[in-house]
């Protein structure tokens, strides 16, 4: 996670931290931001509503409100069923790269939710 950027929102979307990597563009910070911020506010990964933003139906015409980034690194943090927060990862080479980055801090936290 050299480059990569995490934050971390609850539900409140307060920021709880941000960790940079070295060499990360200034951009990912509020790449990171936007996509925690989608996925608590949707109660969903972000990955999983890019894919709502397709098609018929789409979601998309949201991504037009402040904040809101439906491309993959947004994931919730739930505690049982109900959603506290959210972790956004920025600058890995792709959507499904951020969103490993993301789950991988999400489990690094898991058994604290407990």
């Amino acid at each position: 996670m050299r480059r990569a950027r995490r934050s971390w929102l609850v539900q409140s979307k307060a920021i709880i931290a941000v960790l940079r990597g070295d060499g990360a563009g200034i951009h990912t910070i509020d790449s990171a931001h936007d996509k925690a911020y989608t996925s608590v506010s949707f109660k969903n990964d972000t990955l999983a509503l890019a894919e709502r933003a397709k098609g018929e139906d789409s979601i998309a015409p949201l991504a037009k409100l402040p904040h809101i980034m439906f491309f993959g690194g947004g994931v919730v943090i739930k505690l049982g069923d109900e959603v506290i927060g959210s972790i956004g990862a920025a600058g890995a080479p792709g959507a499904k790269l951020d969103d490993g980055c993301a789950h991988a801090g999400l489990d690094k936290i898991r058994e604290r939710l407990k």
